[in-house]
């Protein structure tokens, strides 16, 4: 009976992959691909921004099925993104101490439609493959949405900076100790990012970098 069930399991859920829709693998390895290359590095008013891969039609299905669906394959993909982007930037800013991951926070709106946090629970991912790679880091979620944002997939550059200007704020008695890593899972604009610097660097706390799973491959806040 169970085999029976477990068959039928497999004729109604077959294994597609979720960008390109190839037979038997969540992510084909061609879609793979575009997460198996080097780390790469950009600029963001002056702050270093640590990235793995652009953001095409093949990673946006990746972020969308973790955002969205809860994928938990996604998810460990973008931790793991992450965590070799920091690791990357540890060697490369001789960074020895222990490190602080702060995130982006998510909009209050989407945390319940989706009844969870999405960037809570990436956050925690890369803390734990951090961990493997023998690289210390605590999570601090200090920034949150003291105003709402409006939904920024139509906006324009200049909008989006205008959409999250003042709208992030720390709420924390306790000042991060070590490097302070900023943590978004995409960069489009820049827009998100810039507001977290800000009102970090308003509350006298520094970034060693930012961090995201991939972006835009021209930035557009980027001068």
């Amino acid at each position: 009976m169970l085999n029976s069930l477990k068959s039928l399991k497999e004729l109604v859920f077959i294994k597609v992959c979720i960008s390109c829709a190839a037979p038997e693998y969540w992510l084909c390895p061609s879609c793979l691909s575009a997460w198996n290359t080097s780390v790469k590095k950009n600029f963001i008013s002056g702050e270093p921004i640590y990235f793995k891969s652009d953001y095409t039609s093949k990673t946006a299905s990746v972020i969308l099925a973790a955002k969205e669906s809860n994928n938990l394959n996604a998810i460990e993909l973008l931790a793991s993104a992450i965590s070799q982007s920091i690791a990357f930037s540890i060697a490369e800013l001789r960074i020895s101490s222990e490190i602080t991951l702060v995130t982006i926070p998510s909009a209050p709106t989407a945390i319940r439609r989706r009844g969870r946090d999405h960037i809570n629970t990436l956050a925690e991912y890369v803390q734990k493959d951090l961990q493997q790679k023998s690289i210390r880091a605590k999570y601090a979620p200090i920034l949150f949405q003291k105003k709402s944002i409006r939904d920024q997939s139509q906006l324009s550059s200049q909008q989006r900076m205008e959409n999250t200007k003042g709208k992030f704020v720390v709420k924390s008695c306790e000042i991060p100790q070590g490097d302070v890593y900023l943590i978004d899972d995409l960069i489009t604009t820049g827009a998100s990012m810039l507001e977290g610097v800000r009102a970090l660097s308003e509350a006298k706390i520094t970034i060693a970098a930012c961090i995201t799973a991939c972006a835009v491959g021209r930035i557009s806040l980027i001068p």
